[in-house]
């Protein structure tokens, strides 16, 4: 036997070792993330691991080496790594070091290794992954109808998960289920029925959840599946558009649970404006985005650290910038403006580029003629949008789950699409 064909074998060989362990945590994910604490982490970590056993064997899915996988996407690589980046020179700068704070950042910074062994999977087996969504939504349904009872209470957190994120997460996965609709073709009506239900069920959930900032986000995500499904007739697309604006009105003009969330927010920035109570739920947002932008303002360059945010304002509340009660926060509750504030100017450039990096690479394949490829990349931008936007009201990557959930998914999308890419040009 020759050299080259003991080669094909060992290649073969090693490609259904990585296969099914790899197609597992990939449905994992998705299903159990938001509903089973550390699940999430166990998956990342394990491709991760996968990724370091796969570089040992000399293993190159689509026979691709890890150092050319970094030359050929290394701005998607270094987007990744942004924050880890930006956490060393803020501790550079100060002379103080704790590994603890790296800890969401490393998990985003996981994706090369992750992205690399995720590569190994054969495109039909990544497309199963629509179905995962599907099913982390309607898992959440059931974990959040019964913490709330019903929707007539609002703890704070939904098991591990603080309740806004919860509710932000299974929304992003509701519309990224109705936007795989792409991957179906139009006979498979109760397939399309099934994704259209579950983005109606992620709704329902953030009322449940009475969580304001995921309501904002809906009319986005709406349009941006009206977009995105362009290879579902246009009739077809209004209709669901209809249908979910139509559902949306609906619920908001007739639940009481809205209307009282709604009335709430317009009472708290009445008396923010009149300077009457600047404690409410609203004003002390508003006062911790004024205070972390005045921090930026102070430490420009690498901002004052996530050890002293606390410090820093209760300094600012010593000066009457903010109040007393706003120095009891960890975080403020703004992921662009929070970056910023702890790590200056390599914070804000970090977060962006994670939001607008992949971003970049998703939106350039959104026009492509093949529904496989510009389905993945719509999935893959709805992602990087969904996290943009609820990082403006809340921190998502706070919850060090969440940054394994956004690496893992962004090399989930992008795989198909360069799957897809190597099977049209293999045709």
């Amino acid at each position: 036997m020759s050299e080259e064909s003991t080669a094909l074998i060992s290649e073969k060989n090693l490609s259904s070792y990585f296969k099914w362990p790899t197609f597992i945590a990939i449905l994992m994910f998705p299903v159990l993330s938001l509903s089973v604490h550390n699940v999430g982490n166990a998956c990342l970590f394990f491709l991760f691991i996968l990724g370091i056993i796969a570089g040992v064997c000399r293993y190159k899915p689509m026979d691709i080496s890890f150092g050319s996988l970094l030359r050929n996407y290394w701005p998607l690589h270094l987007a990744m790594v942004s924050l880890v980046i930006a956490v060393l020179l803020n501790q550079l700068s100060s002379g103080k070091f704790a590994f603890k704070y790296y800890d969401t950042a490393l998990r985003i910074a996981l994706f090369a290794p992750v992205f690399w062994v995720v590569l190994g999977l054969p495109l039909n087996y990544l497309k199963k992954m629509q179905w995962a969504f599907v099913a982390g939504v309607l898992i959440a349904l059931v974990k959040i109808y019964v913490i709330t009872a019903g929707g007539t209470l609002r703890p704070g957190n939904i098991g591990f998960l603080a309740t806004i994120p919860f509710s932000d997460m299974v929304l992003l996965f509701g519309f990224i289920s109705l936007i795989s609709i792409g991957w179906n073709t139009r006979q498979e009506k109760l397939a399309i029925a099934l994704k259209v239900l579950t983005c109606c069920v992620s709704i329902y959930v953030t009322i449940l959840s009475q969580t304001r900032g995921s309501w904002i986000a809906i009319p986005v995500f709406a349009i941006t599946a009206f977009m995105f499904l362009r290879n579902v007739r246009i009739r077809y697309r209004l209709a669901i558009l209809i249908l979910s604006l139509a559902t949306l009105i609906t619920v908001f003009t007739t639940s009481d649970i809205v209307k009282t969330r709604l009335a709430a927010a317009k009472s708290d920035m009445t008396l923010y404006v009149d300077r009457d109570n600047a404690d409410t739920s609203l004003g002390v947002r508003l006062q911790l985005w004024r205070a972390s932008w005045q921090l930026f303002k102070e430490n420009p360059v690498f901002g004052v650290g996530r050890e002293n945010f606390s410090d820093g304002l209760e300094a600012l509340s010593a000066r009457d910038i903010i109040t007393p009660v706003v120095t009891s926060f960890s975080h403020s509750h703004n992921e662009i403006l929070f970056n910023t504030a702890i790590l200056g100017i390599f914070g804000l450039l970090g977060i962006l580029s994670i939001y607008f990096v992949p971003g970049y690479y998703f939106i350039r394949e959104i026009r492509h003629s093949d529904s496989v490829i510009n389905t993945a990349a719509g999935m893959g931008l709805t992602l990087c949008l969904g996290f943009f936007v609820f990082g403006l009201t809340d921190m998502m990557f706070f919850w060090s789950v969440l940054g394994g959930v956004y690496s893992m998914s962004v090399a989930a999308f992008f795989a198909c699409i360069i799957k897809r890419k190597k099977e049209l040009k293999a045709a």
